[in-house]
């Protein structure tokens, strides 16, 4: 009877991962891109809020061997737990504000996270199975990016290129905001062609190739630094041979990318705004105002150091508005999120929450480097180091998250999968 409720258990959590790559991903709510948020999350809440009520019932309860990830993840969830309960603002921690990413939702992420990573067995068909879904994105977003309005997603005469013009920001793909679609195409490249390196799947080539054409029309800074990171810090997991060398030559060209930066001369673009950062002339508008944003989100760390102001509540601490230009006139928008995941976590849950959380990608990522002769941790450890970095520039939804708690499950798998089936 155990064996059976484990196989069952397995099934279920194969058929959430499925649905994870392909529902959540690829869900368009009614109402276009102005419902974006809101659809995607109640799609998250049915599929995940679904997949844990029916692992509570096919799987009997047992309890999760805490090693270091699974420590922290559970850490995390903790202080974020306390930082709710010591909040001023109440209720407004369980659901958040317009992201809705409150207590449940990342209560909803760990669970998530424990279940999978304690029944979920990885195969290449969940690659093809993602690839498809990545690819279907891509199209949209070209078209969308050649200046069609498929599905009617944009509001009526209006399309692509009107973004912050007619509406604050840009909208392409399946995830809304090129933001986080960018986000998910960055991760989508790196673990395809990890992949394809390691595993010998070189049809994921061409959906990666096309990822990568549809990033560079999204133009997305933060996405591209997210890939760049990878590439560069990925060759001592892909290459199974002198992996030592590999990590000395990948901080090599670290030392000179930063160098170059340091160097470079140019007067626009991110390059620029990167090298007069390290050479300390930030100004506020660099970054598309990230710049601003943190500074003025600094004050609320000394504030509240330790438990923060709460889950998903920095849209109650008074921030000074973003504006975007409509016509001609500065239009408020109220910020919601630091623009910088781990200054979001200590600002909202605190120094706490972030230490748990960042030793829980440390420890995650130290894992794939030790055991990157299973192609599953440098398959996944490509796409976590694409994360690390682009969270310096990124906001956690439910329209991203889900993904890296996906691929953090993958890693904590205790069994060594073997490359010559179908396993990852």
């Amino acid at each position: 009877m155990p064996q059976r409720s484990g196989e069952l258990a397995q099934r279920v959590s194969y058929l959430y991962a499925c649905a994870l790559l392909t529902v959540h991903y690829l869900f368009l709510p009614f109402g276009g891109y102005e419902r974006m948020m809101e659809g995607k999350y109640v799609c998250f809440l049915v599929l995940t809020g679904g997949y844990v009520a029916a692992m509570c019932f096919v799987s009997p309860f047992k309890k999760p061997r805490f090693d270091a990830v699974r420590l922290c993840a559970a850490l995390y969830i903790g202080f974020s737990a306390v930082s709710a309960l010591l909040s001023p603002y109440g209720v407004h921690t369980l659901l958040g504000g317009s992201r809705r990413e409150g207590l449940i939702t990342l209560t909803l992420y760990a669970a998530a996270f424990f279940l999978l990573s304690g029944s979920l067995h990885t195969d290449r068909r969940l690659l093809c199975i993602a690839a498809l879904a990545v690819s279907l994105c891509d199209v949209l977003a070209l078209a969308q990016t050649a200046g069609a309005n498929v599905f009617g997603l944009y509001p009526a005469g209006l399309g692509y290129y009107d973004g912050d013009l007619a509406y604050a920001g840009f909208f392409a793909g399946t995830s809304g905001n090129i933001d986080f679609t960018a986000f998910l195409l960055a991760l989508a490249l790196c673990v395809m062609l990890a992949a394809a390196v390691r595993l010998g799947c070189w049809v994921l080539v061409l959906p990666a190739a096309l990822t990568f054409f549809v990033l560079l029309r999204l133009d997305v800074s933060g996405s591209l630094f997210g890939a760049a990171f990878a590439a560069v810090w990925s060759p001592a997991l892909l290459v199974k041979a002198h992996r030592r060398q590999m990590l000395f030559f990948s901080a090599a060209l670290s030392i000179f990318a930063l160098l170059f930066a340091l160097l470079y001369k140019g007067d626009s673009g991110a390059v620029s705004e990167a090298a007069r950062f390290l050479r300390g002339e930030a100004e506020g508008s660099f970054g598309s105002g990230r710049i601003a944003l943190w500074r003025n989100c600094l004050p609320l760390v000394r504030e509240r150091p330790l438990f923060g102001g709460g889950p998903d509540t920095l849209w109650l601490r008074g921030v000074e508005p973003f504006t975007w230009m409509k016509n001609g006139e500065a239009v408020p928008s109220d910020v919601t999120a630091a623009h910088n995941e781990y200054l979001n976590i200590l600002v909202n849950q605190g120094a706490a929450a972030l230490a748990a959380y960042a030793a829980m990608l440390g420890c995650a990522l130290a894992r794939c480097f030790r055991r990157a002769e299973d192609a599953r941790f440098a398959v996944c450890g490509a796409g976590l180091l694409c994360y690390t970095a682009m969270a310096f520039f990124s906001i956690s939804t439910c329209i991203t998250a889900p993904y890296i708690w996906f691929l953090l499950a993958v890693v904590q798998k205790d069994e060594i999968t073997v490359e010559n089936h179908r396993s990852l």
